[in-house]
């Protein structure tokens, strides 16, 4: 007898899935198609928060990168970077943006998560955390089809 994925579910409290998972990867690598094609299937999609207001400038012309390059010209050759911070307001506005699209594009029975790359951030980590979990959250409860996707709001 021939085994196929679909023999091997994945239990994540009731919910059953396809045991594929994609993603994780980090700056746009871990795109929001690659992860709705995941959860089409039935299985995980991760999504990556890592350079979202980069990412955000690139898919839904904002412009971010713009703004903080112009605020920290007079930093660009120096290699101590400890004044650049990052801009919490931005963080938030792009962090909602980019999960709130692709919760509203979620299809199918799988689930996208979210991976917070707390690595890559640069001062005040705390608060930049806080606002990322707190926009992903907030978007992700927001979006059209939360009830089916976002592994922060499920109870089972």
């Amino acid at each position: 007898m021939t085994q196929k994925v679909d023999d091997f579910r994945l239990k994540f409290g009731k919910h059953e899935l396809v045991p594929i998972i994609i993603g994780g990867m980090g700056v746009d690598i871990s795109t929001a198609e690659l992860a709705l094609e995941a959860a089409r299937l039935g299985g995980v999609g991760h999504i990556s928060d890592a350079m979202l207001p980069t990412v955000s400038d690139r898919r839904y012309d904002t412009g971010f990168v713009k703004e903080k390059l112009l605020q920290y010209k007079y930093n660009i050759d120096n290699s101590d970077k400890s004044a650049v911070k990052f801009d919490l307001g931005h963080l938030s506005e792009s962090t909602r943006l980019h999960v709130s699209k692709t919760m509203e594009a979620k299809r199918g029975s799988g689930m996208i998560f979210i991976n917070c790359m707390e690595k890559l951030t640069m001062n005040s980590p705390r608060d930049t955390l806080r606002v990322r979990l707190h926009e992903a959250l907030s978007a992700a409860l927001t979006a059209s089809r939360w009830q089916q996707g976002c592994i922060w709001a499920r109870s089972d």
